[in-house]
């Protein structure tokens, strides 16, 4: 059975933990009444919110903005192939859970032994000493879950193009900053810019 297994990292929970480390004056206590949630903390009676904490660790960290943006990638994919296969799972008097794991048996090959003499003979540099027979487990392992994701990838596309799906989920993005002496060229107002990282030696 194929069972999706997706993590979300908590944005929240990552603010209190930054705010808990700052290391400052406990806040004033405030009546229970007053409390209000999504407060990380305050300075003096100003509060400073677990909204404005989120803002910036998402801006000043980019590896933890890929992060999020690809757990909730992962969950909303698995969202949407669900409400899509309902339908169906319903005329066959199944469960959702139930259909998308017959629908990914039915497309997903299995892997072979050829397969994994194949991998095994495209990788030999990375294998060191090890022989086929030591590492053939972990081969068809690593094929098995990389067809799965194929997979799901496919069958998610072909289920899309039959509905009226529209993701607007954002991925996040970085502002580049290019000085005025930075070699550049096209128009100043082109709509898009691409820059290229060099490494001259």
């Amino acid at each position: 059975m194929f069972k999706l297994k997706p993590w979300l990292l908590s944005v929240a929970s990552l603010g209190m933990f930054l705010s808990s480390a700052v290391g400052a004056d406990p806040p004033p206590k405030a009546d229970a009444s007053g409390d209000k949630a999504g407060i990380a903390a305050y300075v003096g009676s100003e509060a400073i919110t677990l909204q404005e904490v989120d803002a910036k660790a998402l801006k000043t960290n980019m590896k933890l903005s890929q992060q999020l943006y690809d757990a909730r990638k992962a969950v909303l994919d698995q969202i949407v192939m669900e409400r899509l296969l309902a339908p169906e799972a319903t005329a066959k008097g199944t469960t959702v859970e139930k259909h998308l794991a017959s629908r990914l048996a039915e497309m997903a090959k299995p892997i072979t032994d050829a397969d994994v003499q194949s991998y095994f003979d495209s990788n030999k540099a990375r294998m060191g000493t090890k022989t086929l027979e030591q590492v053939s487990g972990q081969i068809r392992g690593f094929l098995t879950t990389q067809r799965e994701t194929e997979v799901k990838g496919n069958l998610l596309k072909e289920l899309k193009s039959k509905a009226q799906v529209r993701i607007v989920l954002d991925a996040p993005r970085t502002e580049v900053v290019i000085a005025a002496n930075d070699p550049t060229k096209g128009p100043p107002d082109a709509k898009v810019t691409i820059v290229e990282i060099s490494d001259f030696q």
